[in-house]
């Protein structure tokens, strides 16, 4: 946040640097179309984003397809070993030259003029080339994209010019490796995809309180048993919000429990939850022996393309894993995803006045608030910093 003692109104005036006094976002901050442009702009494409874990790309020549804000691009595993992204774009005449996912062997040829690229993404061979005068195939390149990979997940950033995801959030890799030390030997097993009539920050959000936990249904009961209070800690540093606590015992869990515990866990700390800004976090469900990403991405103003994505040591789940996948996917996600369209719905309804944040003086209590404000102040720095417009 700007220290110049005011926040700007793009979240609203009630919206203070102070979180014990503030009031929640305005109703714009979720609805108005120049807020998503500029979101898109100064988030999307400036941050570091997941887009997926080594294990998806294990051979020379396999890749994956993704988009950015608009953005096609694909990453792909070098000849030596290196994974490294690219806009998905010829460079003769812009010909999108890979879909889905694959492998290309050696070489990523256009399927339009057949120009051909190595793994490295530069230029091999173009039909005729040698009758063009002056033509350089070595002086072509497909356009790189910065990509970092950490605890083997892979990240991307559309900004050639972004600081390194390990110096902008330097304690998201500890975290990571301390909830689950074989991050790297992580091997995917499935994913879910829901689409959801409510804004990024809204779905976010959701993920980020537990305020709401022993009051907002069913599946959500059950998730404040998977939780030992007495035992919850959590910290926020920058761009990383990291929730621990011990998991309730195996007669209260919502699914069934696995006898061993697949992941070394230095602290004893079953249920684990790393969350790194702008939208996606890692979790670890007590005796599940998966990972499971949740990631969220605006897929307009009050559209959000939600994507959980789960991992495994050895690529399969168990039985009592997959009862722990079916609660998480078919009865505390849906719930979730009920309660966000809802509160969108009262946001365009033009009768919302943003309510006081529930934090209390000390910001010490997990059912408060803080997170909200944390990560909506970092959302407003990332709107009104220099050079936005």
């Amino acid at each position: 946040m700007p220290e110049s003692g005011h926040t700007p109104c793009v979240a609203g005036e009630g919206f203070t640097q102070d979180a014990t006094f503030s009031y929640a976002p305005s109703a714009g901050f979720y609805t108005d179309p120049k807020i998503h442009d500029a979101e898109i702009r100064q988030i999307f494409q400036k941050e570091w984003l997941y887009f997926c874990h080594q294990s998806q790309l294990p051979k020379p020549g396999d890749y994956m397809v993704g988009e950015v804000a608009g953005h096609s691009f694909y990453a792909i595993r070098g000849k030596d070993q290196e994974i490294r992204a690219f806009y998905n774009a010829c460079r003769h005449r812009g010909h999108q030259l890979l879909t889905g996912q694959g492998n290309v062997r050696m070489v990523v040829r256009c399927p339009y003029h057949s120009w051909a690229y190595g793994l490295d993404g530069q230029l091999k061979a173009a039909p005729k080339c040698d009758a063009v005068t002056g033509f350089d195939v070595s002086g072509i390149k497909l356009n790189q994209i910065r990509s970092e990979t950490i605890g083997g997940f892979v990240f991307i950033n559309l900004d050639p010019a972004a600081k390194p995801l390990r110096e902008v959030a330097p304690t998201f890799e500890p975290k990571l490796l301390s909830m689950v030390a074989e991050a790297a030997d992580l091997k995917y097993v499935k994913h879910k995809e829901y689409d959801i009539e409510a804004n990024w920050k809204i779905v976010t959000e959701n993920f980020l309180e537990a305020y709401h936990v022993a009051y907002s249904g069913k599946a959500h009961r059950a998730l404040g048993n998977i939780i030992d209070i007495d035992t919850y800690r959590f910290s926020i540093d920058g761009r990383t919000i990291e929730y621990t606590a011990r998991g309730g015992e195996a007669d209260v869990l919502p699914y069934d429990v696995n006898e061993e515990d697949a992941f070394t866990n230095s602290r004893g700390m079953p249920f684990h939850q790393v969350f790194l800004w702008p939208n996606m976090t890692f979790s670890v469900f007590p005796r599940t022996n998966m990972l499971f990403v949740f990631n969220m991405m605006p897929a307009g103003i009050g559209q959000t393309a939600e994507r959980i994505i789960y991992f495994t040591l050895d690529g399969k789940m168990s039985d009592p894993t997959e009862t722990a996948e079916d609660y998480v996917s078919s009865q505390l996600n849906p719930e979730d995803v009920e309660l966000v369209e809802a509160v969108q719905r009262g946001m365009e309804s033009g009768g919302y006045t943003p309510g006081r944040l529930m934090v209390d003086p000390e910001r010490q209590e997990s059912w408060g608030e803080h997170f909200i404000h944390h990560f909506n102040s970092l959302n407003v720095a990332a709107l009104t910093a220099p050079g936005s417009e």
